[in-house]
C-alpha cells in the first residue's frame, strides 16, 4: 500500500533534508503556491519546503545582500524579558557572545549590563561594518567562532536571537557551540513559536514569522528542548514571550493613510496576539540550557 499523501519520506524539491533529529517521515502541514511547512512525526519540529539557502556561502552571500541598505533601528531587546524570568543571565564581571549579532545593539545592552567582555559575530560583512561603527569597544567579528580569538571554555553565555531557524546543521553548530561554553555556561536561544496564538489563528498567513525565504527549520517548546539536548545541553528553561501590542492609534493612522491591505493585515496579527495570551504562548520561543559534563 502506498504511504498516505500527506506524508513525505523526503522533501518535494529540492534536496533530501532530514530532519535534525534524524528521524522521518515528514507529515504535510500546508502548501502555498509559494511554500510548504512540513511537520517532524517523531519530534514534531518543521521545516520550510524547499529549504532555502542549502549552502553555508549561499547565507553569507544573501544576508550581507539583504542587509546592505537596511539598518535595523535597536529596540527592547526580548533578551530584557527573558532575564527577567532567568536570573541566572545577570553577567557582571564575565564573557558573552552573541552569535547573529547583526548590528550590534543586544552586544551594546550586554555591555551596559556590565558583561566585562563581549564577543558579536554575524555573517553579514555590512551589518558587522556598521556595529563596528556604532560600538568601538566591543569585539565584533564577520566570521565563524572558531576563526575568532575566542579560546574554547572561556564563554559565561552564548546568545542565538532569531538564529537558530536559519541553520541547515542546528546539531553541529550547537555542538561546536557547548566546546567555548564555560562548564557553568549558559546558552540562550530565541525563536518563533509555532505553538504560538499568532500561528494557529493565522496558520500560512504568518508569513513574517514564517520567513520561507530565509528560515528552514522551525520549533515548538519541546522540539527545541529535544534540539539542545540532542546537541550535549541540559536544558533549565523554556518559555514564551509575547510582543506588545499595537495601539489603536497606530492602526487608525495605517488604515487612514491609505494603506487599508496593511490595516487588515496588522488586524489579524493583533488577533493572533490576543489568542496568544489568552493560551499562554506568545510569538518568540526562548530556551536557557547548560553544557552537559564532559
Amino acid at each position: 500500500m502506498s504511504a498516505p499523501a500527506s506524508v513525505l519520506n523526503s522533501p518535494v524539491v529540492g534536496t533530501n533534508l532530514a530532519c535534525w533529529c534524524g528521524a522521518a517521515p515528514w507529515l504535510l502541514q500546508f502548501r502555498t503556491p509559494r511554500f510548504g511547512l512540513l511537520r517532524c512525526a517523531s519530534c514534531g519540529g518543521y521545516r520550510i519546503d524547499p529549504p532555502p539557502l542549502q549552502h553555508e556561502s549561499q547565507s553569507e552571500t544573501f544576508y550581507t545582500e539583504y542587509y546592505s541598505s537596511l539598518e535595523v533601528p535597536a529596540s527592547g531587546s526580548w533578551f530584557q524579558k527573558v532575564a527577567v524570568h532567568v536570573p541566572e543571565l545577570a553577567g557582571a564581571g564575565k564573557t558573552a557572545a552573541d552569535i547573529g549579532c547583526g548590528d550590534g545593539h543586544l552586544c551594546a545592552e550586554l555591555h551596559g549590563r556590565g558583561w566585562q567582555r563581549v564577543i558579536g559575530i554575524e555573517v553579514s560583512h555590512t551589518r558587522v561594518a556598521r556595529a563596528r561603527r556604532r560600538y568601538p569597544k566591543i569585539e565584533f567579528y564577520d566570521c565563524p567562532l572558531d576563526s575568532t580569538r575566542v579560546a574554547k571554555r572561556s564563554l559565561d553565555l552564548v546568545v542565538m536571537d532569531s538564529v537558530i531557524e536559519h541553520l541547515l546543521n542546528p546539531v553541529g553548530i550547537l555542538r561546536e557551540i557547548a566546546g567555548y561554553l564555560k562548564p557553568s555556561g549558559r546558552i540562550l536561544l530565541l525563536t518563533p513559536n509555532l505553538e504560538s496564538g499568532h500561528f494557529r489563528f493565522l496558520g500560512r498567513r504568518w508569513t513574517g514569522m514564517l520567513a520561507p525565504h530565509a528560515h528552514i527549520f522551525l520549533f515548538t517548546r519541546s522540539s527545541i528542548a529535544r534540539l539542545l539536548q540532542i546537541s550535549g545541553f541540559q536544558v533549565t528553561h523554556t518559555g514564551s514571550l509575547h510582543a506588545p501590542l499595537y495601539t489603536a492609534g497606530e492602526w487608525l493612522r495605517r488604515l487612514f493613510s491609505g494603506d487599508v491591505k496593511g490595516a487588515v493585515w496588522r488586524a489579524h496579527q493583533e488577533v493572533g496576539a490576543l489568542y496568544g495570551k489568552l493560551i499562554g504562548s506568545g510569538p518568540m520561543l526562548y530556551a536557557v540550557a547548560q553544557p552537559l559534563a564532559r
